[in-house]
């Protein structure tokens, strides 16, 4: 859901809150509530898929255990990444990024991609771009990283996708203006006014995370923020299209 009047809505992990994060199937909920915009994150595996997971290893979010860099896609897509979750998920996968992007790639829904800094950076970049590519998305996905290394070797294979640096605020904004990149992807507690105004007056675009709290979305409609990275995307919307209100203790 696109508002004119306050920050785009972008479901973090796809609708991280009522499917398992990064699958199909959170990213198929986050498109039925009509996001504008899902964030994921991709790693590679042995043999150079990219695969939509957070952490470097499968641990977590998955049955299986190991680092995903010494699996190979294969290994990496018999787990079941679903049950850890709710048992309704059982059988959820790990879903590659090409299967991703095959998914959005004809809808009004677009993908921010996390990418790490780390050895074969410049093969995940070439991988992404390649993906992008093929299916027309070049120009309407963003690449995002906390690493200035990770988006450089992406701009050097595919100079035309937009790019966001992640981290707090004062910061990457300094470093996002030096290196010319257009979006900031700012922890919210460091999103400050000034931090806020001076990126928009320099034109770079103001991406909060992971702002999960429904209450606040008319605070940082006033502060001009251009995008909210959120685990709750039904609730934001809902509250994004509210009659608008500020919690008592934000109040004058």
């Amino acid at each position: 859901m696109s508002l004119s009047n306050g920050p785009v809505v972008e479901a973090h992990r796809g609708d991280s809150e009522n499917a398992p994060e990064n699958t199909l199937a959170a990213f198929k909920q986050a498109m039925a509530l009509a996001v504008e915009w899902i964030e994921l994150d991709v790693h590679p595996t042995r043999d150079g898929r990219l695969v939509v997971l957070h952490d470097s290893t499968v641990d977590r979010t998955t049955d299986g255990s190991g680092p995903v860099a010494e699996m190979s896609s294969a290994e990496v897509r018999e787990l079941d990444a679903g049950s850890w979750f709710a048992p309704e998920f059982a059988g959820e996968r790990v879903p590659t990024l090409e299967e991703t992007v095959e998914l959005t790639a004809l809808t009004p829904t677009r993908l921010n991609i996390e990418v790490k800094d780390a050895p074969g950076i410049e093969a995940v970049a070439r991988e992404v771009a390649g993906l992008l590519r093929r299916a027309g998305c070049e120009r309407e996905y963003v690449v995002s990283s906390f690493d200035s290394a990770a988006l450089n070797a992406v701009r050097k294979v595919a100079p035309e996708i937009t790019l966001a640096l992640i981290g707090n605020g004062p910061e990457i904004l300094d470093r996002a203006r030096s290196e010319g990149i257009p979006w900031i992807h700012a922890n919210w507690t460091t999103a400050y006014p000034d931090v806020v105004g001076a990126a928009h007056a320099h034109g770079i675009k103001v991406n909060i995370w992971t702002m999960d709290d429904p209450a606040l979305y008319a605070h940082w409609r006033r502060r001009g923020v251009d995008k909210l990275c959120t685990n709750r995307p039904a609730r934001m919307l809902a509250a994004a299209v509210a009659p608008e209100s500020i919690p008592a203790y934000l109040a004058p």
